[in-house]
């Protein structure tokens, strides 16, 4: 259950969990050593293909290799009676069944929550880019709805702060990465996101 604070509409695009294998530097003291950690993501997915390529087999003949690749952004845009659309300069593909199976997990919106890991926010916030228009067209329009999907980091002093990435390392600790912080006065909605 999804508890509306304004007129909003539920973000029809899935929010996805990515994450990779990766190695850190951290500091212990005046040393430095490189520690293994996992980079977590929080994106919206808009797309996915199956896509067909023909290489040379070796033997004289053309041997086919199929790639799946899933198209990833980080939030979603809603101006008032048009459709949602997204930064198309911001799309993050990952293609290839290695980075695919394993290391992607689609999250369900799960109700208004206060303490969770992962949430879903919807706020106005006048700084969206949109699409090409005319100056009138650019001059009635309203402050748009952003939709964005991250970690959690608190609710303090009036803001909510949200990391749209997080390294997490082997070792134990996490570092957070994008971070939002969101005036509470401009929030619309906001749920848990739960695997």
């Amino acid at each position: 259950m999804v508890i509306i604070m304004g007129d909003t509409t539920t973000n029809p695009f899935t929010p996805t969990e990515i994450w990779n294998d990766t190695r850190v530097t951290v500091r212990e003291g005046d040393e430095e050593k490189q520690v293994d950690a996992k980079h977590y993501h929080v994106r919206y997915m808009v797309g996915e293909s199956e896509d067909k390529r023909f290489v040379d087999s070796g033997e004289n003949d053309v041997a086919s290799l199929s790639d799946k690749t899933l198209y990833l952004v980080p939030s979603i845009h809603r101006i008032m009676d048009e459709p949602f659309h997204y930064d198309v300069s911001a799309v993050h593909q990952i293609s290839g069944k290695d980075n695919i199976e394993g290391k992607v997990r689609h999250l369900k919106r799960n109700g208004q929550c206060d303490d969770h890991e992962m949430i879903e926010v919807t706020f106005q916030s006048p700084g969206v880019e949109c699409c090409a228009m005319s100056k009138d067209e650019a001059d009635k329009q309203r402050v748009p709805l952003k939709y964005l999907a991250g970690y959690l980091l608190g609710k303090s002093d009036g803001f909510l702060k949200v990391a749209l990435s997080k390294t997490e390392l082997d070792s134990g600790g996490a570092y957070y990465e994008s971070i939002h912080i969101i005036p509470e006065a401009v929030v619309k909605e906001w749920s848990c996101l739960e695997a």
